[in-house]
């Protein structure tokens, strides 16, 4: 049987756990002040992993790469023409040509390098080695067969004219790329134009995803009064991919605590990252407040945004987590704000919704002082429209519109016919 003692420490227990919900929205800090004390607690990855080049793209490198070669690596026609000896082309006009004996042909490709005599051309392609002895090249334009064995050229060519050195390309020593660099396709050719066939990266951030919600299931479950499919997890899962991150762990479990506090348990110490998305906010059931202060610590708990002001950034286990509403529309935004700013720090990857453009606004749009205001807006012929659906729990209102407005916490609002700066939801 429990003694008095033992139950009057659960009940201060349960009293100090449930302060940590019903005072976490008091008072909120701006989602700038948040976002910055994120960053001063996310730490390095420091894993690195040798990868094939093939592998490579959207990775973030982990030391310098230095070219042990030139490119091209053998000099080259810049233009189709004949190769020449500057000498042998001095004088050269329209009024008076000269004549050189054609004594061959090279193209893109030969492996066998041509060597030029004296008084000869050799007719040459775009990208063809240059002969031996062939110091510049006289454009097509510039010059006219006479017979097979004869050009008659009208121009002179200076030395090194429409020739591609050796080093044009990546000179031999050269730091190709830094520490840090993310590999873009072109980046890839590169490496692979060098020869270089495997290249040392940071391994990619592993991260747990924990969708809460007794209400929540799978999508080819029968759905009963109550009950919504499991749709964030889904989202985010392919949302982490996008920016370079490996999924660890990606489960649903119902709103309880011990289950959810196993759950963050078994991830921690196995990601670099926990998100997850429910219960965040100050209802009945809402668990994760309470369960990240006993079981860490939070340093962001509510921030002023509408929607999704309940959002959670801390420690759990060891481990950061980023504790997302459970509201689609605003799990998604705070995402864009928290999880975005986490993965990005780690792989360079770009954000989504990176992409800025100017529109006018077709209505007035009120906001409250002291908030930021997360605004939808849809293109329309001569500016952009106010998304009429609104609602932190209404996903539709993300995937009818085509525009994000953040109206900053110091404004209340923008006029009919303002031109602001918004961001495309969709390329």
């Amino acid at each position: 049987m429990q003694s008095l003692n033992s139950k009057y420490f659960n009940i201060i227990l349960f009293t100090d756990l449930m302060s940590a919900k019903w005072k976490g929205f008091s008072s909120t800090i701006r989602a700038e002040e948040a976002r910055n004390i994120l960053l001063e607690h996310i730490n390095n990855i420091i894993e690195t992993e040798r990868i094939s080049v093939f592998d490579a793209f959207n990775r973030k490198l982990s030391c310098e790469i230095v070219s042990d070669k030139s490119l091209p690596g053998f000099k080259r026609s810049a233009m189709d023409g004949y190769a020449v000896k500057s000498r042998n082309t001095f004088g050269a006009s329209d009024t008076s040509p000269i004549q050189l004996r054609i004594s061959g042909k090279t193209e893109i490709g030969d492996t066998e390098k041509l060597e030029l005599t004296d008084g000869a051309a050799i007719r040459i392609s775009t990208g063809a080695p240059l002969p031996d002895n062939a110091d510049a090249v006289i454009k097509i334009e510039e010059c006219e067969e006479i017979n097979e064995f004869t050009l008659e050229i009208y121009s002179s060519v200076a030395s090194g004219k429409n020739v591609a050195n050796e080093d044009e390309d990546v000179k031999i020593n050269e730091i190709i790329f830094s520490k840090n660099h993310l590999i873009l396709p072109w980046d890839l050719a590169l490496l692979v134009s060098l020869g270089i066939q495997e290249v040392d990266v940071y391994r990619k951030p592993k991260v747990a995803i924990l969708s809460t919600g007794s209400e929540l299931v799978a999508i080819n479950e029968v759905l009963k009064l109550g009950q919504v499919v499991d749709s964030n997890r889904p989202a985010i899962e392919v949302w982490c991919r996008y920016l370079g991150a490996e999924i660890a762990f990606s489960e649903t479990c119902v709103d309880e605590v011990d289950e959810i506090t196993d759950r963050l348990n078994k991830f921690a110490g196995n990601c670099d990252l926990i998100i997850t998305t429910g219960g965040t906010s100050v209802g009945t059931r809402d668990y994760m407040a309470e369960i990240i202060s006993k079981n860490g610590k939070h340093w962001v708990n509510g921030i002023s945004i509408r929607p999704g002001k309940p959002v959670i950034v801390g420690q759990v286990f060891g481990t950061l987590i980023i504790a997302l509403p459970g509201y689609p529309l605003a799990a998604f935004i705070n995402f864009d704000i928290f999880v975005v700013l986490a993965l990005q720090y780690w792989t360079g990857m770009s954000s989504y919704w990176e992409h800025e453009t100017d529109v006018k606004l077709n209505q007035s749009i009120a906001s409250n002082s002291g908030t930021r205001d997360m605004v939808r807006l849809v293109d329309a012929e001569d500016g952009a429209d106010l998304v009429r659906i609104t609602g932190a729990g209404i996903l539709s209102s993300l995937t009818r519109a085509d525009y994000l407005l953040e109206i900053p916490e110091d404004l209340e609002g923008y006029n009919k016919g303002s031109e602001v700066k918004v961001r495309r939801l969709r390329k």
